[in-house]
C-alpha cells in the first residue's frame, strides 16, 4: 500500500518548521506529502516552496474542507492522511497503519489521539475509540462519537466515492465526513494506540465554541432529515447534548431550538433522574432543561 500525507495550509509560516521536524522522526516515512495552500497571507507559501515540496496553491481563502478534497484529487496513494500543520503525530504512525491494514484492510483506519495544550503540554482531552462497539453499526457510533481526521486514514477512491469533505461549513466538518463515510457503506478498523496530538492553542478555528456548537446543531439537524426513525432516539440525545453546550456558551436562542429538535425526535429531553427536577420536567420540559443547563454551568 502507498500513503500520501495531505497538509492544508494558512498562514501557517511559524509552524512548518516544527511540522517539517516531527514528521522527519516517522520511523517508516509516507510515500507522498503534498500541501495546499489556502490564500495565505503571509510567507507559507514561500517557505514550502524553499523546501523542495510539492505544493498546490489556492488564490482565495476556501477552508479545510475545500483544500482536503482538492488534496486527496492530487494524490497518488491508495491511502490518504489528512493532517492540520500545527498538530503532532507518533513516530509510527505509517508503520501501525501499514500492520493493522495487513492484517485486515479497511476502508478507514482509526487510532485514538489526545488534546495537548500548547503553553503547558499537558493533556486536556483524549479520545478513545472502541472496534468492537463500532462494528455492529458504525452510523450509530459515529453520531455519537465525533471522529477527528489527524488520527485516521482513508482508501482514497472510497473518500472520493463520497465527494470528500462538506465544503460549505468550516467546523465538525471532520465528524460529518465519518458519518456520511458510514452512510456510504465503508469498512472501518481500529488501532489501540494514540497515533496522533492535536495541539491546542487560542488562534484556531475551535476557539469559539458557541460558533462550534451551532454547526454541531446544524449538522444533526441534516441528518434528522436524512436518516430513517430508526435513529431519532440517537439523533434526540445529541440534541440535547448540543442544546447544552450552547447554553453553556450563551447562545440562549440556539439552545432552545436544539432542545425542540430533540424533543421532535422523540427524546424526552431533558434526562433527569433526581425527584424534583423529574416533578418540574412533568410540568414544563423546557424550564428544566434551562434550569439544568444553569446547574450545571455554574
Amino acid at each position: 500500500m502507498k500513503y500520501s500525507l495531505l497538509v492544508p495550509c494558512y498562514n501557517a509560516e511559524k509552524y512548518i518548521e516544527g511540522f517539517l521536524e516531527n514528521f522527519s522522526k516517522l520511523t517508516t516515512p509516507f510515500d507522498e506529502i503534498i500541501f495546499y495552500d489556502d490564500g495565505s497571507t503571509d510567507k507559507t507559501l514561500q517557505l514550502i516552496k524553499s523546501k523542495g515540496f510539492r505544493l498546490i496553491g489556492g488564490e482565495t481563502n476556501r477552508g479545510p474542507g475545500y483544500a482536503r478534497n482538492r488534496l486527496a484529487e492530487a494524490a497518488q496513494g491508495d491511502y490518504i492522511h489528512f493532517h492540520d500543520i500545527d498538530d503532532e503525530i507518533n513516530p509510527f504512525f505509517v508503520e501501525l497503519v501499514n500492520k493493522k491494514n495487513g492484517m485486515a484492510e479497511a476502508d478507514v483506519i482509526i487510532g485514538n489521539s489526545d488534546w495537548i495544550d500548547s503553553q503547558t503540554r499537558k493533556t486536556t482531552i483524549t479520545w478513545r475509540y472502541n472496534e468492537a462497539e463500532m462494528k455492529p453499526d458504525p452510523l450509530n457510533y459515529f453520531l455519537t462519537h465525533p471522529l477527528g481526521i489527524i488520527n485516521t486514514v482513508y482508501k482514497k477512491s472510497v473518500f472520493l466515492r463520497i465527494n470528500g469533505f462538506d465544503e460549505l461549513l468550516r467546523c465538525w466538518e471532520d465528524a460529518d465526513l465519518h458519518v456520511r463515510l458510514a452512510l456510504g457503506g465503508a469498512t472501518f478498523s481500529v488501532i489501540d494506540a494514540v497515533l496522533a496530538y492535536s495541539v491546542r492553542h487560542n488562534n484556531g478555528a475551535s476557539k469559539n465554541q458557541g460558533a462550534c456548537w451551532h454547526c454541531r446543531m446544524k449538522y444533526l439537524e441534516k441528518y434528522k432529515k436524512q436518516l430513517d426513525a430508526g435513529y431519532f432516539f440517537i439523533l434526540g440525545k445529541e440534541f440535547e447534548k448540543t442544546a447544552f453546550g450552547l447554553l453553556h456558551y450563551n447562545e440562549f436562542s440556539k439552545a432552545v431550538r436544539s432542545f425542540f429538535n430533540s424533543r421532535a425526535c422523540g427524546y424526552n429531553a431533558p434526562e433527569v433522574h433526581n425527584g424534583t427536577f423529574k416533578i418540574l420536567k412533568s410540568i414544563s420540559p423546557l424550564f428544566a432543561f434551562l434550569l439544568k443547563g444553569l446547574l450545571i454551568k455554574f
